[in-house]
Parts: structure tokens; C-alpha cells; sequence
């Protein structure tokens, strides 16, 4: 599927579904969801439903919630992603001195 064809409104509904059918598969309920997340159940139930876009870290906290990890990948392969994440870490004033050296 060609993301790029996708209009904006259509991307985070595409990507709420996406948890969804993972949460389907792994047989998580909307309950345990909300349990896990600390939110409410209707608010779960909202979130699957389409029924308001949901803001970063709220998708955040329901993607961990069922488990699920993201990931950057550079197409060009031109990008040391550990390099990268390890300054993005410091300019928050994370400790980049101990992080895992690749």
C-alpha cells in the first residue's frame, strides 16, 4: 500500500485500525487495554472506534499497552540510526555515555 496516496485524515485512522487488528490477533480486550494504559474504557473504546484523532502520546501509551514497538528505518540506507538516536537522547539530556555503543 502507497502511504503517499493516503490523504492525512485517512493515515492515523489507518494506523488506530492497524493496532486494533494487532490487538485482535494477540486477543487483548479493550478492558485490558484500558487497564494497562490507565485509561478509561470508554476512551479505549473511542480510540478504536475513529471517534476522535488521537494525539501522540495517547496512541503511544495504547500501542504499549498491547505491545507493540515502532521503528525508523532509512530507505537509503544511508542514515546510522543508532548514531542518530544516541544524539536525539542527548540533546534531551539523556545519558548518550551510556548508551550502547554499536
Amino acid at each position: 500500500m502507497n502511504v503517499n496516496l493516503i490523504n492525512e485524515n485517512e493515515q492515523w485512522m489507518l494506523l488506530v485500525l492497524l493496532l486494533k487488528e494487532i490487538a485482535i490477533e494477540k486477543s487483548i480486550s479493550i478492558n485490558e487495554i484500558a487497564e494497562r494504559s490507565k485509561m478509561e474504557q470508554s476512551s479505549v473504546s473511542r480510540f478504536f472506534s475513529l471517534k476522535f484523532k488521537p494525539t501522540l502520546p495517547t496512541f503511544l501509551e495504547i500501542a504499549k499497552a498491547i505491545g507493540v514497538n515502532f521503528f525508523f528505518e532509512d530507505k537509503e540506507s544511508k542514515t546510522d540510526l543508532n548514531q542518530a538516536m544516541e544524539r536525539a537522547m542527548e540533546a534531551l539530556g539523556r545519558r548518550a555515555d551510556k548508551l550502547p555503543k554499536n
